[in-house]
């Protein structure tokens, strides 16, 4: 798979894609619903402001959105076709980087691809800053176009032309001119630093090692209205100075930064003051605006928004309704469907047929592939199954050595999951105290007491499977 996103730490096609890829598939040639909800309009005002200013932030857009559905996630991919039926580009862009957020190798130049990127190079014809950088993106790596370093080049700079943020900080980490804290001295960092580039100041902070002069760049990107950097000062802040840290907060969630958006609706949704220092800062309890706030994230690509909601509709946890599709449809998002926990979660729904058709087979094969390329999540739910032979042809030496893949992986519960093989024995293994003691010792030293009782546990209940 290929991923669209740019080294500058933005991702473009892969970061605005709307998290419903099965309706958006189905809806791909349906006739574009009219809206009539009075916000509409001012929906389309945010899109025209976002093109006008060559932003690539959709934030204010996709709030508009939520707050006029009652948070419906739903309503932003509908609301985003019938503004791209009049022409808005901003809209055009959000619906072509679905189609564009990850593409096989075996697929780059299949013909609906190739489509695709058309549709966005009209959109980039039309001076769209955003598409031109996507655009540059396609051409680097061959997606629906042929591959064209030097087109790609070329795009760039008619990106830079009006001396764009985005497109200058792109460039100068694209030609190698912002790859060290020392580059300040070059003449073309110190003139965007002159010119108030916040983006080039937040990367600027992080390529210092020195935390006085990480905090001295952050305060001067912040200064200059990054909301990367008031996050970043949020968060440096939040132990210490909790209610200044609420104020940095708030203002990067007013300026759309999507860990912001989590971090606060995370809070938000903390009705029982599980966490003191929310409390200490002044963040009162408001689940209606936290969930409206993880909706928001997770439609601009945020991947722990994205998941929290999945398991919060899979379980009907904060407030929401238990929906079993609406969680698949998280966990399957475009931009964000080959992140190890997205894979562990669909594989589990896939095979049990929760919220999508049963694919026992697809599961499998999603949890052997993340597990072959290192992802200690699906070696544990691999060797699960293998262990149980729930859903593939039993075998319990099969799973101990994916659970000593995980935990030599850095995971020390897959320690407590081999004590409980080796107590219980099964297919092809057996039984062997020592060797189950051993393993327990050894979790016991990473996990304390919570190795025991995860033992025990096991023990009594038996290996089940959770999202």
């Amino acid at each position: 798979m290929l991923k669209l996103s740019h080294c500058i730490g933005i991702c473009f096609l892969s970061l605005f894609t709307p998290p419903f890829p099965c309706a958006h598939a189905e809806q791909a040639d349906a006739p574009t619903v009219a809206i009539t909800d009075p916000k509409f309009s001012e929906f389309c005002d945010a899109l025209q402001k976002q093109v006008k200013e060559d932003s690539p932030d959709y934030g204010a857009a996709v709030l508009c959105v939520l707050e006029a559905t009652d948070a419906d996630e739903r309503a932003i991919d509908k609301w985003m076709r019938a503004a791209a039926k009049q022409g808005n580009a901003a809209a055009e862009r959000w619906l072509v980087t679905m189609e564009l957020a990850e593409v096989p190798k075996d697929r780059l130049l299949a013909p609906e691809i190739r489509t695709a990127y058309q549709r966005l190079a009209k959109i980039a014809d039309k001076g769209y800053v955003p598409a031109m950088l996507d655009a540059t993106v396609c051409l680097r790596r061959g997606i629906g176009t042929q591959q064209d370093e030097a087109a790609a080049n070329k795009k760039l700079m008619e990106a830079c032309r009006g001396g764009n943020f985005l497109a200058r900080a792109q460039w100068l980490v694209d030609t190698g001119r912002m790859n060290f804290i020392s580059c300040t001295a070059k003449p073309e960092v110190a003139s965007e630093i002159k010119r108030g580039n916040h983006i080039v100041m937040f990367r600027l902070s992080t390529l210092t090692s020195v935390p006085r002069e990480k905090v001295e760049w952050l305060k001067k990107a912040a200064e200059s209205g990054s909301a990367d950097a008031y996050f970043a000062l949020s968060a440096i802040n939040s132990a210490q100075k909790p209610k200044e840290s609420r104020v940095l907060l708030e203002e990067a969630v007013r300026l759309h930064n999507t860990d912001a958006f989590y971090v606060m609706g995370m809070g938000l949704l903390d009705t029982e003051a599980k966490t003191p220092s929310l409390r200490e800062a002044g963040i009162e309890s408001n689940p209606k605006r936290g969930i409206l706030l993880l909706k928001a994230a997770a439609a601009l690509g945020h991947l722990r928004a994205a998941h929290t909601l999945g398991r919060a509709y899979y379980k009907g946890l904060a407030g929401l309704p238990e929906d079993k599709q609406r969680a698949y449809a998280y966990f399957n998002d475009p931009k964000l469907r080959h992140a190890a926990v997205m894979v562990a979660s669909r594989a589990h729904m896939l095979l049990r047929g929760e919220g999508v058709k049963q694919d026992t087979a697809e599961g499998i094969k999603l949890l052997t592939d993340a597990a072959e390329v290192g992802s200690p999540q699906a070696a544990l739910m691999l060797a699960r199954e293998y262990f149980t032979g729930e859903y593939v042809k039993a075998d319990a030496r099969q799973a101990t050595q994916l659970l000593s893949d995980a935990a030599v992986a850095g995971v020390p519960a897959a320690y407590v999951f081999l004590a409980y093989v080796y107590a219980k024995g099964g297919e092809n293994l057996s039984s062997d105290a020592a060797q189950s003691r051993a393993y327990l010792r050894l979790a016991a030293m990473d996990m304390g007491d919570k190795a025991k009782q995860l033992y025990d546990d096991l023990m009594i209940n038996g290996w089940i499977s959770e999202l």
